[in-house]
């Protein structure tokens, strides 16, 4: 049997756009050098803005399914009806460019970043953009890996980068500079970013910074890919799977069963925090682990998503999709490794021996969206439908439209809107 590509979501919304300029590092603390200027004519500058003010929002809006693809250098968002014939809002992050261009040359930088909204798995975790849709998050990255990098956004109504790294820096006798990356838009309309890979801030409209905690909850060690999303006051490493509630999350893990390892999921607390990711401890916290038992057998889920407070949407290893039925109440601390099982409640695809592409929730959380084809390829592989509500066999809808073909992924709308401070202490 072939297996679902990707696994688990990793962290990609920094995707690269076309820049230029480029900083040399001189004496003890690398310092951006003096960089050629480069100017936007105003009337590009204009257009740019406009353009990009009118369609990112009306692509992120959509009621039907949004496909992001990479092409000519650059990201495309492309909304269409659902059956993927028309076109309803399209944006290319080309349009960015020029005004990207600028942006990191008048930083000292080599390039500007911003993120796809669909991310590489069809989650961003955090924004690209803001709930208003007036601004756009932006990391400028330099020549070498050894020099910081700043983040900030882009006003899409006045074409202004804030540079929060260089409102942080400090010069004179006593030197202070900072490294930030993976810059996102909290629900709110924050600015959240992660500080010396070590502790997340977030900026308010007015770039007043506030410090932020860790959930510990899906938490890994490794922050150089960070893919997260912010419940309440707390960065979450496992933005997909959390529970409606706001207060845990379905976090993919193996599970000992007798003398069996189970795929499953550890139901883990988001309140466990820490400040920095240098203050992890040794040991998680246990939390409650769930396996699937359907008719006797075990298993495999591979948590997507919570389609209801209730239901589980799992991954199966056959490049099956189900839904299992967990009760809230399990998601606890404990003393010990514990698991616990839960049955299937529907059958929403069965297994296929096709390479699985893409699959994605729609935004009204009533069916599920599968990119699948017997040789992994976008060029020939066909969509289809499976609902959540009645199931019943997958519905082809047609194939991949041409123009998103390359590096398709679908925005997933995985996660639900969660209880604000659901995560809070």
């Amino acid at each position: 049997m072939s297996s679902r590509r990707g696994g688990r979501p990793a962290m990609a919304i920094a995707v690269l756009l076309a820049a230029t300029g480029c900083a040399a590092a001189s004496g003890p603390v690398a310092q951006p050098q003096p960089s050629p200027r480069v100017s936007v004519t105003p009337d590009a500058r204009k257009t740019a803005l406009a353009e990009t003010a009118r369609s990112l929002p009306a692509v992120l809006a959509a009621q039907g399914p949004v496909a992001c693809s990479w092409n000519d250098g650059g990201w495309r968002a492309t909304a269409y009806d659902d059956a993927f014939r028309t076109r309803v809002a399209s944006f290319s992050s080309a349009t960015l460019a020029p005004l990207l261009t600028e942006i990191a040359a008048k930083a000292g930088g080599e390039k500007a970043v911003v993120g796809s909204p669909c991310g590489e798995e069809g989650d961003p975790g955090v924004s690209p953009v803001s709930p208003d849709g007036r601004r756009v998050a932006v990391q400028v990255d330099f020549p070498s890996s050894g020099d910081p990098t700043h983040v900030g956004w882009l006003d899409l109504g006045t074409g202004t980068f804030v540079d929060l790294t260089a409102r942080s820096n400090k010069t004179g006798y006593v030197k202070e500079t900072f490294s930030d990356k993976h810059p996102g838009f909290a629900p709110d309309g924050s600015l959240w970013f992660l500080r010396d890979s070590q502790q997340y801030f977030s900026a308010d409209p007015n770039g007043r910074l506030t410090p932020r905690k860790l959930s510990l909850a899906c938490f890994s060690n490794s922050n150089e890919d960070t893919f997260y999303r912010v419940v309440g006051s707390v960065a979450v490493m496992c933005p997909g799977t959390v529970h409606p509630s706001g207060r845990f999350a379905a976090d993919p893990g193996r599970v000992a069963v007798g003398i069996n390892i189970v795929q499953g999921a550890d139901l883990a607390i988001l309140g466990n925090t820490v400040d920095r990711y240098g203050d992890a401890p040794d040991w998680l916290p246990f939390s409650m682990k769930i396996v699937v038992r359907d008719d006797g057998a075990l298993r495999h889920c591979g948590p997507l998503a919570w389609i209801s407070a209730t239901d589980l949407l799992c991954a199966g290893g056959s490049n099956d999709f189900y839904t299992a039925r967990v009760n809230a109440r399990l998601a606890r601390d404990i003393d010990y490794a514990q698991h616990t099982e839960v049955k299937v409640k529907n059958e929403i695809a069965p297994a296929t021996e096709s390479s699985i592409i893409t699959v994605a929730v729609s935004r009204d959380r009533r069916s599920l969206i599968i990119a699948a084809d017997e040789n992994d390829d976008p060029a020939t592989a066909k969509l289809y439908r499976a609902s959540l509500v009645s199931p019943s066999a997958p519905v082809e809808i047609g194939p991949i439209p041409a123009e998103s073909r390359e590096h398709f992924t679908l925005l997933s709308n995985y996660q639900q809107p969660v209880r604000v401070g659901g995560a809070s202490h």
